[in-house]
């Protein structure tokens, strides 16, 4: 079976069709070797000098220039930007909803911590999340009196058992100063 160009010879559409594919393929490579060449350091040393270059006639400036004018794909810097500010957009959404989740979260420990309908174990377990959620304050004075002091064994095995990551380092002050209160019992 012969795999060359002579069995389409006699075919002329599917030479055709080759052809354009060729050139589909050409044109291609050709564009992403004048991206690759000519914008892609552009961007890459705009990212390591920063928009904020107080340089007017920076090296980089005028090779955007040349390329704007050149009319090597003319809107892929805004497109890139706009693509920036959106990201930087949902980024700072992210954090928003993140400090809103805490809080959400915080508040439904607190109730359970207060509820004296629930098991002691599981109010426990909720007042060390409180705690590495960087919660304190009323909580925690009226949680050490009515919760860790009569459970002493039970809450130091919840802070051992605990798989939660805290989010401040202000957890093992607490931590630590609630041991130093209930071993002085």
């Amino acid at each position: 079976m012969d795999l060359g160009l002579g069995a389409y010879a006699d075919n002329i559409p599917a030479l055709i069709v080759l052809g354009g594919i060729v050139i589909v393929i050409v044109t291609l490579i050709v564009t992403l070797g004048i991206y690759m060449w000519k914008i892609l350091p552009l961007k890459i040393e705009k990212m390591w000098v920063g928009k904020a270059s107080s340089e007017k006639g920076s090296e980089a400036e005028k090779k955007t220039e040349v390329v704007k004018k050149g009319g090597i794909i003319p809107h892929l810097d805004k497109t890139l930007e706009r693509m920036e500010s959106k990201i930087d957009e949902v980024n700072s959404n992210m954090r928003d909803m993140e400090t809103r989740i805490n809080h959400i979260d915080k508040a439904a420990m607190m109730g359970i911590v207060y509820n004296r309908r629930i098991r002691t174990i599981d109010r426990l377990r909720a007042f060390d999340t409180y705690l590495r959620l960087d919660g304190n304050g009323l909580v925690a004075e009226d949680a050490i009196e009515t919760l860790i002091k009569p459970n002493r064994d039970d809450w130091i095995r919840v802070t051992q058992e605990s798989k939660i990551k805290p989010l401040s380092d202000n957890y093992y002050k607490i931590i630590a100063e609630i041991k130093e209160m209930i071993s002085n019992k």
